[in-house]
């Protein structure tokens, strides 16, 4: 769960300047998280392997520090299709997401062909309409919180409803703790 601070600073722009353009879905601050591996359709069968990585992953990795440091949009700021805040450069977190995609890939899963950019979308682009006047504005916005320490990682499963995605936390990982 992001820190109350973080949901205000995040909640900015959309209070500002969600008028700007037409299509574009904010998400709900409750629904705000970071990304360390994304799955796809996975079966229940899989969730004592996946348990098992996400363990050792844990584990052997040390809480760290991070904090929202400005914003991007994916995959460009001429085409994009998501905004995001950013976060401050952590080697424990590139670590252990590495970490984690390593043991996906042992399990299965597609390895990422992305590097991983520690972000949080805090908007969807779905048309077009008044999207060049609406990213402009938002890349003027410059994000900063204070630093907020992680402690844990959580294995979520979202489902696509009309209203929205609803996540579910399926079993949280503490960091360090063997």
């Amino acid at each position: 769960m992001l820190p109350d601070e973080w949901q205000a600073i995040l909640r900015t722009p959309q209070e500002k300047i969600g008028w700007l353009g037409r299509g574009v879905k904010w998400v709900e601050p409750e629904n705000l998280h970071l990304t360390l591996k994304f799955l796809g359709e996975t079966p229940d069968s899989a969730l004592p392997e996946l348990t098992d990585v996400l363990s050792d992953c844990c584990a052997a990795s040390e809480p760290f520090r991070i904090a929202i440091q400005g914003v991007g949009c994916f995959p460009n700021k001429n085409r994009p299709r998501a905004y995001w805040a950013g976060l401050s450069k952590s080697n424990t977190l590139l670590d252990l997401q590495a970490a984690i995609d390593q043991g996906m890939d042992e399990l299965g899963f597609e390895p990422e062909e992305k590097k991983f950019v520690p972000h949080l979308t805090v908007a969807r682009i779905k048309e077009p309409i008044g999207k060049e006047r609406m990213t402009g504005a938002f890349l003027n916005f410059d994000l900063r919180s204070e630093s907020f320490e992680v402690r844990e990682v959580c294995l979520v499963e979202s489902k696509l409803r009309q209203e929205g995605p609803f996540y579910t936390v399926l079993r949280r990982f503490a960091l360090g703790e063997q």
